[in-house]
């Protein structure tokens, strides 16, 4: 491809929007990214819930109609921003998936003009990622970042208006959090708005990808299993810090609501010891 600086790499990657589900083993709750770019060797998915590299994991990528199944190495790791993934294993089915989505994007941009194509630098500069799953199908040539000029607001389907909306929502939230770094703001409160941002981001995916189903006819009830994970997931980070602030005695029994808490927690107990002790007594 003309117009492309040579890469230490051995597969030029292709900018290309879609979504992912990252899980550590099977029957481990999912973490929900988005794809950024992709190759024959790996990709790049931008998620607030980074894994170290070094870590193994399976992936669950969906490209439009595409969907790639694998195992990964990841390779990079940026705090809060994303991971670069290696492939370590596809079936053969996949592999041809992979190698025709691929050669998909390799097309779409022989035919631009030269000065119009573009390849994923080297090594670039990854900032904190918006929400960037589309919204429905589109077209092989527009899977790119839009240019200016597009269609208003005014003029798209009422889905697309909506994930534009949500994309800026989460921008600004992202812009917010690094003003917070920079302020030097108590990294207690910045690590709970990150928290809070994260949450908000996994639902706004989980919303977009309803929206998706909805408008093509498809069965946009599969994504509620996500928002089950997201609680899960929620409940236990703010479970992990809820003992961390008692051993630490900033809450003791005199905290507002801590009554209702302990209530609360009781009642989940009993439903989940009845849920998962087969000899559990049904009055527990």
């Amino acid at each position: 491809m003309q117009g492309i600086p040579p890469s230490r790499r051995k597969h030029t990657r292709y900018h290309c929007s879609g979504g992912a589900e990252l899980r550590r083993n099977e029957g481990a709750p999912a973490v929900f990214a988005n794809l950024s770019d992709i190759s024959l060797e790996g990709c790049y998915v931008e998620t607030v819930s980074t894994l170290p590299a070094g870590t193994e994991l399976l992936f669950l990528i969906r490209v439009r109609d595409t969907m790639l199944r694998g195992r990964a190495l990841v390779k990079a790791s940026n705090h809060a921003v994303g991971m670069g993934l290696s492939f370590m294993h596809l079936s053969t089915e996949d592999q041809q998936k992979l190698e025709f989505l691929v050669g998909t994007l390799a097309g779409s941009q022989d035919l631009r003009p030269a000065e119009q194509r573009k390849a994923v630098a080297e090594d670039p500069f990854r900032v904190p990622p918006p929400l960037t799953t589309p919204t429905r199908p589109i077209p092989t040539a527009s899977m790119t970042p839009a240019r200016a000029g597009a269609a208003p607001a005014a003029a798209q389907h009422p889905s697309t208006v909506l994930s534009q909306k949500i994309m800026k929502s989460i921008n600004e939230l992202n812009d917010l959090e690094q003003n917070l770094v920079k302020d030097r703001v108590d990294p207690r409160l910045i690590a709970q708005f990150h928290d809070a941002v994260g949450h908000v981001r996994q639902t706004a995916w989980t919303l977009q990808q309803w929206v998706d189903l909805n408008n093509s006819g498809g069965d946009p009830f599969e994504v509620l299993p996500q928002l089950e994970a997201e609680r899960m997931q929620m409940l236990a980070k703010l479970a992990h810090n809820v003992t961390a602030d008692i051993d630490a005695t900033t809450i003791n029994e005199f905290t507002l609501g801590i009554s209702e808490l302990y209530e609360t927690i009781q009642q989940l107990y009993r439903r989940l010891r009845k849920m998962l002790v087969e000899d559990a007594p049904s009055d527990i």
